[in-house]
C-alpha cells in the first residue's frame, strides 16, 4: 500500500512539474514548439500512469475485498464441517463403547480392543499398557469370543463396514 501511495505521487509529482514547465517555456518561448510538446507528452504520459494505477489498484482491492470474504466463508464451512466431525467421532466413540458394554468386556479388554481398533500390534499394545504381550494376546481374544468373532479383521469390519461407501 506504501509503495501505491509513493508511485501514484511521483507521477502526479512529474505531471504537475511537467505543466508547470510547459506554461513556463510557452510564456518564455513565445508559444508551441518541440521542446514543449515534448514536454506534454510526458505530462499526458505521467497523467495516463496515474489513472491506469489508481484503476488498477481499485481493482486489485476490490479483488482482496472478495478473497476475504471468500475466505471467511471457507472459514466458517471449515469451522461448521470440523463441529460436524467432532460430533461424529464422538457418536462412534460412543457406539463403540456401548456395543463394548453389550458384550460385557472388562476395562482391560475395552481398552485393547479401541487400541486393536487403532490398528496397534498385540506388542505395542502391550508396550502402551505396560504389560506382557501375552497378557494382552489373552485379553484380545477373551474380548473375540464375548463378541462372537474369529479376530482382529471381524472386530474392525463390525465397526468399519458400514462407513464404507459401497
Amino acid at each position: 500500500m506504501n509503495q501505491f501511495k509513493f508511485i501514484l505521487t511521483t507521477y502526479t509529482l512529474i505531471f504537475l512539474v511537467s505543466f508547470i514547465d510547459v506554461l513556463h517555456d510557452w510564456e518564455g518561448m513565445g508559444g508551441f514548439n518541440p521542446h514543449i510538446l515534448v514536454e506534454i507528452l510526458l505530462g499526458l504520459i505521467a497523467l495516463g500512469a496515474f489513472i491506469v494505477l489508481t484503476f488498477w489498484h481499485h481493482q486489485q482491492s476490490r479483488q482482496i475485498k472478495q478473497m476475504h470474504e471468500k475466505l471467511a466463508t471457507t472459514q466458517k464451512k471449515l469451522s461448521h464441517s470440523q463441529d460436524q466431525a467432532r460430533k461424529l467421532m464422538g457418536e462412534f466413540s460412543k457406539m463403540i463403547q456401548e456395543q463394548f458394554a453389550e458384550w460385557g468386556l472388562t476395562k482391560s479388554e475395552k481398552e485393547v480392543g479401541l487400541l486393536l481398533l487403532k490398528g496397534l500390534t498385540l506388542d505395542e499394545i502391550a508396550s502402551v499398557r505396560e504389560t506382557r504381550e501375552k497378557t494382552v494376546r489373552q485379553q484380545a481374544s477373551n474380548l473375540y469370543k464375548k463378541a462372537g468373532l474369529s479376530g482382529r479383521h471381524e472386530l474392525v469390519a463390525y465397526f468399519f463396514e458400514d462407513l464404507l461407501i459401497h
